[in-house]
């Protein structure tokens, strides 16, 4: 009887992963050398390529890694974009379902100006509404959210991609994203200047904002 039941156990144990996928997964921010990662509930493989800009100071990043379907609902490519005003990001996107399939390192997007206009929250003087960003490269949408860090909730608005409004509640799982807190489902729109704030940041949470991009500043330069 323990024979079977441990050739059961057995059995059970290769089937589960059977069908599990494998990536290969950063080692390091820089991704100078990857390892193959078995994934747990991921269904995709992606790989990607994130240039930031904060307050004048460029960044780039490399992630090879397992990604939910909410990261990569289908296979291909994507490019995605946000702009807040202190921090711009854009970011090559690959996803793929076949084992070790993410292996390629993708170039960075470019960005020129587009004809869009949106507001932005200025995180030094927390005035909501009066500054303006020019949107770039695929950034169709302007936005509006709210981010929690600990005891303090602001609103944040700006320019996106509008494949970074379909992601909704699932904007706090983004790499380029995790640092800051949590993200509310945005509020979307497609004219210039159409996301105006109802409410005024709080000196608190524009100082929650800038901490999450130093946070991800000082993760960038990890080894």
């Amino acid at each position: 009887m323990m024979k079977l039941i441990l050739s059961l156990t057995l059995i059970w144990a290769l089937s589960s992963t059977a069908g599990a996928l494998q990536c290969q997964t950063c080692v390091n921010l820089q991704c100078s050398s990857t390892v193959p990662l078995t994934c747990l509930t991921e269904t995709m493989c992606a790989t990607a390529t994130i240039q930031s800009n904060l307050s004048g100071t460029s960044l780039k990043q490399i992630i090879k890694a397992c990604a939910p379907s909410s990261v990569c609902p289908a296979t291909g490519p994507q490019t995605l974009s946000f702009n807040v005003g202190v921090l711009q990001a854009v970011a090559s996107l690959q996803c793929c379902n076949t084992d070790n399939c993410n292996t390629a390192t993708l170039p960075i997007p470019s960005s020129q100006p587009n004809s869009l206009k949106c507001f932005t929250c200025n995180a030094t003087t927390s005035q909501c509404n009066s500054s303006q960003l020019q949107c770039q490269g695929v950034e169709d949408r302007c936005f509006k959210l709210n981010v929690t860090n600990g005891a303090n909730t602001s609103p944040f608005s700006g320019c996106a991609s509008a494949n970074l409004c379909a992601l909704g509640d699932s904007l706090s799982s983004l790499p380029l994203l995790q640092s800051f807190g949590n993200i509310s489902k945005p509020s979307c729109c497609g004219t210039s200047l159409c996301n105006a704030v109802t409410t005024t940041a709080s000196d608190a949470g524009c100082m929650s904002l800038l901490l999450g991009v130093l946070i991800f500043t000082l993760r960038f330069f990890e080894a």
